[in-house]
C-alpha cells in the first residue's frame, strides 16, 4: 500500500509528464504539417518543371521534311501544303498571323493604325500573292507567341522550318 503523500506525488508527476507529452505532440504535429506542406509544394513545382521540359519544342530543320512540309519545295507548293500542316499543330485547327493595322483596316479591326494584331488565316488561294513576296512566314498556333512555326525561304525555296512551343503562361 502506498502512502497518501506518495500517491499524490505520483499523480502530480504523471500529470506533468502527460502535459509535456501533449505539448510535444502538438509541436510534432505542427512540424509534420509543415514538412508535408513543403514536400507537397516541392513535388508540384518539380512536376511542373518536368512537364514543361517534356513538352518544350525548339527545333529547326534544314534538310528533309518536318510537320508535313518539305525542304526545297517552292513557295507555291508550301502554301498549298500549309493548311494540312498547320491543322496538325493545333488541336482546334486555329492558326494566326500578325498583321500591321493601317488606315484601310483600322475601322474593320477596331484598332488604331500602326498596331500589330493577330488575324486568323485560312490560307485561301487569294492570300498567296501577299505571302509570295515574303522570304519568312510566321504562323502562331492558337494566337500564342509560345506556339509558332516559322518558315524561311532561300531563293524562293523552303530552306528552314523552325518550330517553337512551350506551355508556359503568366497569370
Amino acid at each position: 500500500m502506498i502512502g497518501p503523500n506518495l500517491e499524490v506525488m505520483l499523480s502530480i508527476g504523471l500529470n506533468l509528464v502527460l502535459t509535456k507529452v501533449a505539448k510535444n505532440m502538438k509541436k510534432l504535429l505542427f512540424y509534420r504539417f509543415i514538412f508535408i506542406t513543403f514536400l507537397s509544394a516541392a513535388i508540384l513545382v518539380g512536376g511542373y518543371i518536368v512537364y514543361m521540359w517534356y513538352t518544350y519544342i525548339d527545333d529547326t530543320s534544314v534538310t528533309g521534311s518536318a510537320y508535313g512540309l518539305n525542304i526545297g519545295d517552292s513557295k507555291y507548293e508550301v502554301y498549298g501544303d500549309l493548311p494540312l500542316a498547320l491543322t496538325g499543330l493545333s488541336e482546334f485547327g486555329r492558326t494566326f498571323i500578325e498583321i500591321k493595322v493601317d488606315k484601310a483596316t483600322e475601322v474593320t479591326l477596331a484598332t488604331n493604325s500602326d498596331y500589330t494584331v493577330f488575324a486568323q488565316t485560312l490560307l485561301h488561294d487569294i492570300g498567296y500573292e501577299k505571302f509570295k513576296s515574303l522570304d519568312s512566314w510566321e504562323f502562331y498556333v492558337n494566337a500564342s507567341y509560345f506556339n509558332s512555326l516559322k518558315l524561311k525561304f532561300c531563293e524562293d525555296k523552303l530552306c528552314e522550318i523552325h518550330r517553337h512551343r512551350k506551355y508556359f503562361e503568366l497569370p
